[in-house]
C-alpha cells in the first residue's frame, strides 16, 4: 500500500512509503519514496522528523549541542536510518545515484521557528527558563486601552499596550577572557533574544556601548565582536550605567572580570527588578557576572547549567 508519510509534530515534505515492487510501479515517477513495512512507519516518521528538527536547530546559528537536546526528547543515537530515493529500479543496486540528500528534500519551507523548537521542548533548559520568565514579565506589562486607535479600521476600538513600557536588558561580555564559543553563542542569540524579549543590549569588550531595542535589528552584533571584542574596559560601561533607567529583567553573560565595578556601586543607576546571571564557570561558581555585580536587583537567579550545552 502506498502511503504519504506525515507527522503530527512538524510538516514533512511529500514523501511516500512503499512496501513492495507493486507499490513502486504504481508510484508516479519522480516522487520521493522510502521502502519499508507498515510496522516501520513510526520509525520512518521519527527519522524524517529528526531531519527537519536538526536542520531547524542548525539554522538558528546558535552553537548549542543540538544533538544532545534532540536526544533528550527521543531522537537519540539509536534512531534508525532510511534511504530516501526518487526513481531507479526497484530492488536493483544503483550505487546511490537515486538517493536524495537531506538538503534536497528538507527545504527552508519545512524548517520550524524558535517558538516551535520551544514548544517541542528542544531548547536547553536554561534558555527555555529565560524565555518563559521574560515572556511572563511582558504579559504582566500588557494592558488593554479601550481608547486605542486601530489604524487599519480608522477608528478607536481599543488596543493592547505596555503599562509602563518596561524593557529588558542583555549584557554581553565579549572580552578576550571569554571563551570564543560562548561569545559566538551570546552574540548570535542577542538579536533573537532582543526581539522576542523586548530588550536593549549592552556590548562590552575593548569598548562598551548600549544598543536600544529599536536599533538592534540594524546593528551587526556579531560583526561588532571583531571591532569591539577583546580588552576589558570599565570606564565606558560605568558611564552607561550612570544613566537613570529601569529594566524588568537583566540577563548578563560573562565571567568575573569587570574593571572598577563592585557590589552596591552608588554610581550604577539602573533599577533592576530581576537579574539572571550566566557565568562562564557554570556549576563551579555562585558568583554574579562581573558586569552585573554592581546592580541591586529585587530578585536574582544564578544559572549554572548553561555552559555545558554550548558547542
Amino acid at each position: 500500500m502506498i502511503q504519504q508519510i506525515t507527522s503530527k509534530k512538524v510538516e514533512l515534505p511529500v514523501i511516500f512509503l512503499i512496501e513492495d515492487e507493486a507499490d513502486f510501479q504504481q508510484l508516479p515517477k519522480g516522487l520521493p519514496y522510502i521502502i519499508g513495512k507498515q510496522s516501520e512507519l513510526p520509525f520512518i516518521t521519527l527519522f524524517l522528523e529528526f531531519q527537519v528538527l536538526y536542520r531547524s536547530c542548525m539554522k538558528t546559528l546558535i552553537p548549542i549541542k543540538w544533538l544532545d537536546c534532540l536526544t533528550k526528547i527521543g531522537y537519540g543515537n539509536s534512531l534508525r536510518k532510511y534511504e530516501l530515493k526518487s526513481g531507479g529500479v526497484y530492488g536493483a543496486g544503483d550505487n546511490g545515484q537515486y538517493l536524495l540528500k537531506t538538503e534536497d528534500f528538507i527545504t527552508d519551507q519545512y524548517l520550524v521557528d524558535f517558538d516551535k523548537l520551544s514548544e517541542l521542548k528542544i531548547l536547553p533548559v536554561w534558555l527555555e527558563d529565560l524565555k518563559a520568565s521574560i515572556e511572563t514579565n511582558i504579559i504582566d506589562e500588557v494592558m488593554f486601552d479601550p481608547t486605542g486607535f486601530n489604524k487599519q479600521l480608522g477608528m478607536n476600538i481599543g488596543a493592547a499596550g505596555l503599562k509602563h513600557n518596561l524593557k529588558n536588558l542583555l549584557i554581553l561580555d565579549i572580552s578576550s577572557s571569554m571563551p570564543k564559543a560562548v561569545v559566538l553563542t551570546i552574540t548570535n542569540l542577542a538579536k533573537l533574544m532582543s526581539k522576542k524579549f523586548y530588550a536593549d543590549v549592552i556590548l562590552t569588550g575593548r569598548r562598551s556601548y548600549l544598543i536600544d531595542y529599536e536599533e538592534v535589528p540594524n546593528t551587526d552584533i556579531v560583526g561588532a565582536v571583531s571591532s569591539y571584542g577583546g580588552g576589558n574596559e570599565g570606564d565606558m560601561y560605568k558611564e552607561i550605567v550612570k544613566q537613570s533607567k529601569e529594566y524588568g529583567t537583566v540577563i548578563s553573560f560573562g565571567d568575573n572580570d569587570c574593571p572598577g565595578i563592585e557590589k552596591g556601586d552608588k554610581n550604577m543607576n539602573f533599577k533592576v527588578h530581576t537579574l539572571y546571571s550566566l557565568h562562564t564557570e557554570g556549576n563551579r561558581t555562585s558568583n554574579i557576572t562581573g558586569y552585573a555585580r554592581g546592580f541591586d536587583p529585587v530578585e536574582t537567579h544564578i544559572v549554572k547549567d548553561w555552559i555545558s550545552t554550548i558547542q
